[in-house]
């Protein structure tokens, strides 16, 4: 195909990693690698399920996490637990310690109910989890600083 056409923009399927760097040396433009999107999907799923759920509700933001990801930035998402410095504070305290290294998105409530684009007086109650948007090195460090934990919460498990 490139011998017939050089300026064709060729993508290539490949099943393994290891076949990546032998289609691109093809003549691939792009490889897609289905069980490496899978897999991390599925990881994506069991780390960061209130970001995931928050996600699918709109059909335009299905794949904006895996788009974000190419310019380097990422959803987070941190449980409001007992011991949060950030309980019963308005989310604003957040994001003024963040120092603009993010920006809350939703937050989803210990009832299971999901607020986009909370406004800056709502308050963080224990148990809500809020989904942050953010560069992929600042949020973690944002974490440690103010002690905050992501609570693994799976599937099937209640909210």
């Amino acid at each position: 195909a490139r011998e017939l056409s050089p300026q064709l923009y060729i993508i290539a399927r490949g099943e393994y990693p290891s076949t990546e760097k032998k289609l691109k040396l093809a003549g691939a433009d792009q490889v897609v690698l289905p069980a490496t999107i899978g897999a991390e999907r599925m990881a994506h799923l069991i780390t960061h399920p209130a970001a995931i759920d928050f996600l699918q509700e709109d059909e335009g933001r299905r794949n904006l996490n895996e788009l974000l990801a190419d310019i380097d930035l990422q959803f987070e998402e941190y449980s409001i637990l007992s011991d949060s410095p950030f309980l019963g504070q308005p989310i604003s305290q957040m994001e003024v310690r963040g120092q603009g290294a993010f920006i809350i998105v939703a937050i989803r409530q210990f009832d299971g109910r999901v607020i986009a684009h909370p406004d800056n007086s709502t308050i963080l109650q224990q148990g809500d989890t809020v989904i942050l948007l953010g560069h992929r090195g600042d949020v973690p460090n944002f974490a440690r600083r103010y002690a905050l934990r992501r609570e693994m919460r799976y599937r099937g498990s209640s909210w």
